[in-house]
């Protein structure tokens, strides 16, 4: 190959589109903001969960069930493993029901609100592209396709210094979503069965203190 044929191939490379030299990466900040226009518009989720919670100090604690949250100040959480406990937003008050390690007695605090409450999609959800920093990671073509999203706070006083979220390219929330906090502890949510839009019975999110069970206010 001649001196001319090589600098007209450096030409044309330097000149060629950048879809056609590399495939451009999914914009994050636009599914984030198909994810958030989504559940704003549904205003209500529903799905099965698992989770995974891990501490270097107290270890690793697995569980599962049953969620749904409504809006931005209604949430249940009901746990299958370990039965009968239950994390529950009803409005006002947030109800800690954990009697593996608590037995005998629920605990009622004021009602959380943002980063740190229970309901981790409405928090994430919420104005994410002006309150976090997201970049594209990688796609999964599994289950009709997903996005996954690394997520850093702008603001460092939010009690979590990353995220990571894998979108489905179905219906744009989130199916799994890792949370790093500050002191290090882990939480992962994984969620199947997602339904969202429907009117969720006012019963989801009240909780019934059981017969014997004292309330413990904090």
């Amino acid at each position: 190959m001649d001196r001319v044929t090589r600098t007209m191939i450096v030409v044309l490379s330097t000149c060629l589109p950048v879809h056609l030299m590399a495939q451009a990466s999914p914009d994050a900040g636009a599914i984030l903001t198909r994810a958030a226009n989504v559940y704003a518009a549904a205003g209500s989720l529903e799905a099965d969960f698992r989770q995974v919670i891990a501490d270097e100090n107290i270890g690793t604690f697995r569980s599962r069930g049953r969620l749904a949250q409504q809006g931005a100040d209604r949430f249940s959480m009901r746990f299958t493993d370990p039965s009968g406990e239950a994390l529950v937003m009803d409005g006002t008050r947030l109800w800690v029901y954990t009697p593996s390690t608590t037995p005998g007695q629920v605990i009622r605090l004021a009602q959380p609100t943002g980063p740190g409450a229970p309901n981790l999609v409405a928090w994430l959800l919420d104005r994410p592209t002006e309150r976090y920093g997201a970049r594209w990671l990688s796609a999964d073509t599994a289950h009709g396709g997903t996005d996954l999203l690394a997520l850093t706070p702008r603001d460092s006083t939010l009690p979590f210094r990353s995220a990571l979220l894998s979108f489905s390219r179905l219906d744009g929330l989130p199916r799994w979503i890792e949370i790093t906090e500050r002191t290090g502890t882990k939480r992962t949510l994984t969620l199947t069965h997602v339904r969202n839009g429907r009117k969720i019975p006012a019963r989801v999110f009240r909780f019934h203190v059981p017969p014997g069970v004292r309330v413990v206010d904090q």
